[in-house]
Order: C-alpha cells, then sequence, then structure tokens
C-alpha cells in the first residue's frame, strides 16, 4: 500500500484530490481524517489531573470524629 499526506479543506462536504492524484479517479482508496485543531495541546493540558487516585495504607490508624470535625 502506498501512502501520502496532503493538507486541503473539504467544501460542502466533498474533499478535491490534488492534480497529482488525480489518475486515482475512479479507484478504490483508503482515507484517514485528522483534524488540526488550534490550541488542542492546550485544551489536553487543561484537563489533565496530576493524578487519578490515591492509596493510602490506613493499617493502625484511629479515627477520631471530634478531633477531625475541631476548627
Amino acid at each position: 500500500m502506498q501512502t501520502f499526506e496532503f493538507k486541503i479543506k473539504p467544501h460542502n462536504g466533498m474533499i478535491k484530490l490534488p492534480p497529482k492524484f488525480q489518475q486515482w479517479d475512479d479507484r478504490q482508496i483508503r482515507v484517514i481524517l485528522l483534524i488540526e485543531e488550534i490550541g488542542s495541546t492546550i485544551q489536553t493540558q487543561k484537563n489533565h489531573y496530576a493524578f487519578d487516585a490515591v492509596s493510602l495504607n490506613t493499617k493502625g490508624f484511629r479515627f477520631n470524629r471530634e478531633e477531625a470535625n475541631e476548627r
């Protein structure tokens, strides 16, 4: 399989092949779409949390409700 990459904006849901690929008319091709978004890396970093869960060893820990509620 041959692979080629080019950038193009679709119009009315259609992608026009560049002139050097016109010989591919009426042939079956595989298309993979990748959307370039400005700021997508910033958005990803905003939603990234430092950690998802914390595991604590509470063996031998005595819980005192009154101490916990003191302010």
